[in-house]
C-alpha cells in the first residue's frame, strides 16, 4: 500500500510521525487507543482486524493529537474522496450533530491544500468524553 499527499502534507511528513507516536507510546505520554472515535468499537489487538484501533492524523505537525480510528473507519475515511457513499453511511450511522469526523471535507483537493486552508475553524479532538 502506497500512502499519499492528506491535508497538504507529504508522504514522508506523514510517515515521520509514526516513530514520533511509537515512542510516545513507549513513553506513556500518549496512550495507546482502545476505542474507535468514529463508530466506538473497542479495539482488537490483532491489527489487521477491521476493529482493530490505531492513531489517525489530521495534523501531522500535531503528532501526539491523533484521532483513535478503527481499520474500518480508517478505510472509509480516506476512500471518501473516490467513494463518499459509504463514508456518508458511516457518518449517518454514528454522527451526532458535530463530532470532528462528521466536518471533514469530501472535496479530494483537500488531500493537497494545507489544512487550515480545508480547515480555517480547526477540527473538535474527541478524546474529551471518550472511554480510554
Amino acid at each position: 500500500m502506497t500512502i499519499g499527499w492528506y491535508n497538504g502534507w507529504s508522504p514522508e511528513e506523514r510517515l515521520a510521525t509514526l516513530p514520533i507516536q511509537r515512542e510516545a507510546v513507549k513513553s506513556g505520554q500518549l496512550q495507546r487507543p482502545t476505542h474507535c472515535s468514529i463508530c466506538g468499537c473497542m479495539g482488537n489487538r490483532d491489527r489487521r482486524a477491521d476493529d482493530a484501533v490505531w492513531f489517525h492524523d489530521e495534523r501531522y505537525d500535531r503528532p501526539l493529537e491523533p484521532y483513535p480510528v478503527c481499520r474500518r473507519c480508517h478505510r472509509l475515511l480516506h476512500q471518501r474522496f473516490e467513494q463518499p457513499q459509504p463514508w456518508l453511511d458511516l457518518i449517518a450511522q454514528h454522527g451526532q450533530g458535530g463530532p470532528w469526523f462528521e466536518l471533514l471535507s469530501l472535496d479530494p483537493r483537500c488531500q493537497f491544500r494545507p489544512f487550515a486552508e480545508s480547515y480555517p475553524q480547526g477540527l473538535p479532538f474527541p478524546l474529551d468524553g471518550l472511554p480510554q
